[in-house]
């Protein structure tokens, strides 16, 4: 049986010169655990993962952004303690769903919505997200041994952005956004070419996500999905199989 030894995928980039205070080293450096048998499954080579909800907490930059977009743009004021079902669909999906929430009619043309959100997403440099504890660790240890990706329903720049931000784009061989293939999440093609660019085949990857759109995305795509179930989740999640389940990402650790 192959074991995590006998994998050699190198660490894709330098550790150096990242901005670590991002990534609470306080709690994941302290010493070295090894990884879950999750990771010691033979046929695995590849792991993926999705950014909001999964590997990242962005709820507030998010929802932030959509508040004052939503303000800029003369539609009205979203209440503070206003949280979406949907932070899980394409910025497309997100702003009709808020706008249905407060009782707004949407544009059929997005543009000049979606445009505006952007440049504030942009502005906020994501002052408010954070990595989960423990994920740093699982995604140095992990990129020592297995060809790593993110498939995200963020558009490519904001994906590849709060990567660098966070300290952790050096992990990725591959990342992509929803408008970096013809459709996005749960259409199983961004998980596929994902999967293409790393060189890999579907049976041979593990798909990381929270909610039923990457459930349903990896079911689609024939990959196994490993569900975060202290992300952002929804109503249709419990309808969705999973391969391994985990609330904490220190579980995926052993002392």
């Amino acid at each position: 049986m192959n074991t995590l030894e006998n994998f050699s995928t190198p660490v894709v980039g330098d550790d150096a010169g990242c901005d670590h205070a991002r990534a609470d080293l306080t709690t994941d450096k302290v010493e070295q655990r090894a990884l879950h048998a999750l990771f010691r499954q033979a046929d695995v080579r590849g792991l993926i993962f999705d950014l909001d909800g999964t590997l990242i907490d962005s709820a507030d930059d998010i929802v932030g952004s959509m508040r004052d977009m939503l303000r800029e743009t003369g539609y009205g004021e979203v209440p503070q303690d206003y949280f979406p079902e949907n932070l899980h669909g394409t910025s497309d999906g997100i702003i009709r769903d808020v706008m249905r929430d407060m009782g707004w009619a949407a544009p059929d043309d997005l543009t000049e919505l979606k445009a505006t959100y952007y440049r504030i997403y942009a502005e906020r440099g994501h002052a408010n997200t954070r990595l989960y504890p423990h994920a740093w660790e699982i995604l140095r240890q992990c990129s020592e041994h297995f060809s790593l990706g993110v498939c995200t329903n963020k558009i490519y720049r904001n994906a590849v952005s709060v990567t660098d931000t966070l300290g952790i784009r050096q992990h990725f061989a591959a990342i992509t956004g929803a408008d970096s293939w013809a459709a996005a999440k749960p259409s199983p093609v961004p998980l596929l070419e994902t999967i293409r660019t790393l060189n890999l085949r579907p049976e041979e990857c593990l798909y990381f996500g929270d909610t039923s759109v990457d459930a349903e995305c990896a079911a689609r795509a024939g990959v196994r999905f490993v569900l975060h179930e202290s992300g952002y989740g929804d109503p249709a999640l419990h309808k969705q199989p999973c391969h391994h389940a985990f609330k904490q990402w220190k579980e995926l650790l052993t002392v």
